[in-house]
């Protein structure tokens, strides 16, 4: 059970030589690694330019940089994010172009030993009427299961996550429900022949829509692989540390140590904040604080 953290909120802005010893010394163990790219292109519905459309030998070639300095560090990559969305309103074979850019993806994480991959699935956006839940539904089979013959190849393992809608006020999203995330998983898995699906709890979506933590875990129960944990306010998605939001911690700790959960400890904070965009020199504080955060999670769990 590493503690890790998101590799974008940090590396992204201050660069990978610096920005990973940062989080090496404030105590992370691992990464969630962001693989984003520019989504632009996509919603004008121009597919080109992403780095996933190369060769696996050219995407490593790409990030060889980043990835010497996560080895320097003695950091372990254990989950990695692909880049999204997955779908476009009114922008036709979105959904087709991001299933092939997340193969890529899959190659990349099996290359470097990741074993979680998270992929945001699709969902009914409150612009689009139109969509009906059994259409959202054939649509996210459709994106996961094409990922099915390179899962097979590899041991990467693709995450759902529970998602939410923006708006005012946010809207339910793909497996924010935990029974559809079970059915889903489930259905994949069963498409695949083995384990190839699994899902990333995200808390500060759970808290957006007013989920029940504890029943959410129970539902899923070993479902759960990987984790996005940050805090609200239960209106907006700001991606706070832990105990600065409104999220119920202990009920979660206490659900995740129920249900055996054994997977990383990975946060999702946005740690360039009020004070960090005061001073850059208070990152390394808030970086140390969330790391002792999860210390405490962790011993908690172990215990």
């Amino acid at each position: 059970m590493l503690i890790s953290i998101q590799s974008g909120s940090v590396v992204v802005d201050i660069g990978p030589e610096k920005g990973y010893r940062m989080l090496r010394e404030a105590g992370f163990e691992a990464i969630d690694w962001n693989l984003y790219w520019g989504d632009a292109n996509v919603q004008a519905g121009k597919f080109s330019g992403c780095i996933f459309e190369e060769s696996p030998e050219k995407v490593l070639a790409y990030y060889e940089k980043d990835l010497a300095e996560i080895r320097r560090n003695g950091l372990v990559i254990t989950q990695a994010h692909a880049p999204f969305p997955s779908h476009v309103k009114g922008v036709p074979g979105v959904e087709e172009y991001s299933a092939e850019i997340c193969k890529g993806c899959i190659r990349l994480c099996d290359a470097v030993g990741c074993k979680n991959l998270i992929i945001h699935g699709i969902s009914c956006s409150y612009d689009e009427p139109e969509m009906t839940a059994e259409m959202v539904w054939e649509k996210n089979i459709a994106l996961y299961s094409a990922l099915i013959p390179v899962l097979q190849e590899t041991n990467v393992t693709v995450c759902v996550e529970n998602l939410f809608v923006g708006g005012n006020p946010v809207t339910e999203g793909t497996c924010c429900d935990p029974n559809e995330a079970v059915r889903m998983i489930d259905t994949l898995n069963e498409m695949a022949g083995k384990n190839c699906f699994a899902l990333c709890l995200d808390t500060g979506h759970l808290n957006l829509l007013h989920k029940n933590v504890t029943n959410y875990i129970r539902t899923v129960g070993k479902r759960l692989a990987a984790l996005h944990m940050h805090d609200n306010d239960g209106v907006s998605d700001q991606h706070f540390l832990p105990f600065s939001g409104k999220f119920r911690w202990k009920e979660f700790l206490a659900a995740l140590k129920e249900t055996g959960y054994d997977g990383d400890l990975s946060f999702e904070v946005k740690v360039q904040a009020v004070p960090a965009a005061e001073d850059p020199g208070y990152i390394p504080v808030i970086l140390e604080l969330i790391a002792g955060i999860g210390q405490v999670f962790r011993e908690k769990l172990e215990s």
